[in-house]
């Protein structure tokens, strides 16, 4: 159960350390609040998916694969894909 939340607290950080570092680069001010266009989070977020792609297919091809690893990848990879699927949906 401890790795689990370990595990679920790391892809968390990087997954903020990850937003922030996009919004720090895309990031336009409107009424003194910092806001991304649609287009630019989708985009930025499509980034991120890829290299989470790369990085993974480079872990796994690893003479021996950090498992541990893998499954944090692949969970922040799925959380990626998803917020993609919920802002093309609801724009939000």
């Amino acid at each position: 159960m401890f790795d689990l939340v370990k595990l679920l607290a790391t892809a968390l950080q990087s997954r903020v350390g990850t937003a922030l570092a996009a919004i720090g680069r895309h990031s336009v001010l409107i009424g003194g609040i910092k806001s991304m266009s649609l287009n630019t989070r989708l985009e930025a977020l499509k980034e991120r998916h890829a290299s989470l792609e790369t990085r993974i297919f480079d872990e796994d091809h690893r003479p021996s694969p950090d498992t541990q690893a893998l499954t944090r990848l692949k969970l922040e990879k799925l959380r990626l894909k998803e917020e993609m699927e919920r802002l093309r949906t609801n724009g939000v």
